[in-house]
């Protein structure tokens, strides 16, 4: 695939590099000469403001030719094929083509990198009590199209535009993927715990009026001890379950067992066989990079292996500061894309890419994975009744399946406490495998 550009930049590469090589297979050259452009006899997408017959021709807005971080001017526009579409740029006096020719209204490359670049991230904006980006910031709210991944839409009708101007181009197919996900905050609600952390808890309990005896005598069965039922319900779908671990020393909002008891070295050694584990750094990590560094080192001691993959806790991860973190530890995949008090692609994709940091001008070498749904977001974010849970679950995976994406889910294996309002709950983990 021959691919014009007014300029060779690395913004550009980064898009082609996610659209057409990672997601299609299709390996590609550019070339800003119009001369040996037009010489060609290659299959070719023309990226400019001009018409050129007998190719894809897709309109070209300022941003992949910029060096700097600017406020972008981005007006959406609804469209009942496209679902919305900005860097909205029709062309001009379109020709009575001789040959067959084929052309899009807006700068879908641009769009693309914007969304997922998270260009809008970089700029400044308030944050909510965790220093976390707001949902409610981004463009994807502002538009209506947050629980939609817009990206995947518009990629599919793209690959069917290019296909209808190249019917012969060998494209790699994508099916739909679901991957179930678990992070492990509190390993065991009782067990684990040592006797003056019991009292803490015992005396709290007191303070609310509602005794918790079993901070005194420990139930025949931790409430939190629901790593069977996680595994074998996604297990009956064939879909598999990752674990992120919180290894952090207790205090603040880091409030696990200790990572080096004797219950914690059990649980890894429970889970290891069958499941992927990866890191889940603590909120005192994303703070402090020693905590950081006794984490991953506690993994490796429990598990044997080095982290590849993570999640930071309570979805504290900034962008592109937290990604360059993960790569000085050789993480490759991170599964922290989303949101926490809204359901929804974060990046307006459900498919994996790598980002690309704004500040440097490089695409980071770490895999992104999006999720779009999690539990304590339904519960406790938007106050959702377990029956409009399901549905809206249902709701998610729907759009994903349209766009063969992968749906991912974020679950915990302490939300099935009835004690702390999770009753039913079950029903709705179970939903995601339906």
């Amino acid at each position: 695939m021959l691919v014009f550009v007014p300029h060779l930049t690395e913004r550009v590469k980064y898009i082609l590099d996610e659209l057409l090589l990672h997601r299609l297979g299709l390996a590609y050259k550019l070339t800003d000469s119009i001369e040996y452009f037009l010489k060609s006899h290659n299959k070719r997408i023309h990226y400019g403001n001009t018409i050129i017959e007998g190719c894809l021709n897709i309109p070209c807005a300022p941003l992949l030719f910029e060096e700097t971080l600017v406020t972008q001017k981005i007006s959406v526009q609804k469209d009942k094929k496209w679902h919305s579409q900005f860097f909205f740029m029709p062309h001009e006096n379109i020709p009575d083509f001789k040959i067959h020719t084929t052309y899009l209204s807006f700068d879908l490359f641009a769009a693309s990198f914007y969304l997922l670049s998270r260009y809008e991230e970089y700029l400044p904006s308030s944050k909510d009590e965790h220093n976390r980006y707001k949902p409610m910031n981004s463009l994807a709210f502002e538009n209506n199209f947050l629980e939609f991944p817009l990206v995947d839409h518009w990629h599919q009708l793209f690959t069917e535009t290019l296909k209808k101007q190249y019917p012969e181009i060998p494209i790699k197919t994508k099916v739909f993927e679901q991957l179930n996900t678990v992070d492990v905050d509190f390993a065991y609600k009782y067990k684990g715990h040592g006797f003056f952390p019991l009292l803490r808890k015992f005396a709290g309990s007191l303070l609310k009026g509602k005794p918790d005896k079993y901070s005194l005598v420990a139930p025949k069965k931790d409430p939190y001890d629901t790593y069977d039922f996680l595994v074998q319900t996604a297990k009956k779908k064939n879909i598999e379950t990752l674990f992120f671990l919180l290894l952090a020393d207790y205090g603040g909002h880091d409030k696990n067992i200790s990572p080096l008891s004797q219950e914690m070295k059990d649980l890894v050694q429970k889970l290891l066989p069958n499941n992927r584990l990866g890191i889940h750094p603590s909120y005192k990590a994303s703070l402090q990079s020693k905590a950081n560094l006794y984490e991953h080192q506690v993994f490796k001691l429990l598990t044997n292996f080095e982290p590849k993959l993570s999640r930071h806790h309570f979805l504290k991860a900034k962008v592109p500061e937290s990604y360059e973190t993960m790569l000085r530890y050789e993480l490759s995949e991170d599964y922290t894309m989303a949101y926490a008090t809204a359901v929804g692609f974060r990046a307006s994709t459900s498919l994996p890419f790598y980002l690309f940091n704004l500040h440097k001008n490089y695409t980071l070498n770490i895999l992104v994975n999006s999720p779009c749904v999690m539990d304590v977001t339904l519960k406790n974010s938007l106050a959702l009744t377990p029956q409009q849970a399901k549905e809206k679950i249902a709701q998610l995976k729907q759009s994903v399946q349209k766009v063969n994406g992968n749906f991912i889910s974020i679950w915990h294996n302490s939300s099935f406490d009835t004690s702390l309002g999770w009753a039913d709950w079950e029903q709705v983990y179970e939903s995601l495998f339906e």
